[in-house]
């Protein structure tokens, strides 16, 4: 489907996730599943992919360039990181972010997710941020949210996104002071690095 202009650099898809009733863990058990969630995000995609390739070969007319005999569509290229999160004060955090392409294509599926300590228990926890490239950029997206339990931690929930490969994007820890340290890179390709305290988010 083509782009729709700035509107479709980066579109949500799929539904909120529900909330939970919070709960003490430790950092390690959500940390473990935390990736448990992006690998289980991985395979969906994959699947989904391997889905539509059946779909599209079953459809296909005999001599067509999809025919039985032809080569198999080609799988999507699953990336996945885990960063630490800069955040101010006592709260620490490790961020995943998961996307997944076709190989060459330009766009990617891809979601974000953390875990944090330190917080201030009952306070909900978002990373927010925005697309770098566009030039009259949208109200901030929320990329993940979660409450922090009684004991500080939080495991913050990505929800589902689609964007444009080259395009840039940023986050940080809200609420937190302005101008706070974050992550910033081409969240579609898996990639991010951190910005410091102060600094615009889309410096390079």
């Amino acid at each position: 489907m083509a782009d729709s202009g700035r509107d479709a650099d980066v579109i949500t898809s799929g539904r909120k996730p529900r909330e939970r009733a919070a709960r003490p863990a430790g950092p390690v058990w959500l940390l473990a599943g935390l990736l448990a969630v992006a690998l289980v995000a991985a395979v969906t995609i994959s699947v989904h992919y391997r889905a539509e390739a059946g779909r599209l070969r079953h459809r296909a007319v005999p001599g067509s360039s999809l025919s039985a005999t032809s080569p198999p569509l080609p799988l999507p290229q699953v990336t996945s990181a885990s960063l630490r999160l800069p955040a101010p004060g006592g709260v620490a955090g490790t961020v995943v972010i998961t996307a997944a392409a076709l190989p060459g294509a330009g766009r990617a599926q891809f979601t974000v997710s953390a875990v944090i300590t330190g917080g201030t228990p009952g306070t909900v926890y978002d990373l927010i941020g925005n697309d770098c490239s566009d030039a009259t950029p949208l109200p901030n997206k929320v990329w993940a949210s979660g409450l922090a339990g009684p004991d500080g931690t939080a495991s913050l929930t990505g929800y589902a996104w689609a964007g444009a490969v080259r395009d840039r994007y940023w986050m940080t820890l809200d609420p937190a002071p302005d101008q706070p340290p974050g992550l910033h890179g081409q969240f579609a390709q898996g990639r991010a690095a951190p910005f410091a305290a102060g600094r615009g988010p889309c410096g390079r």
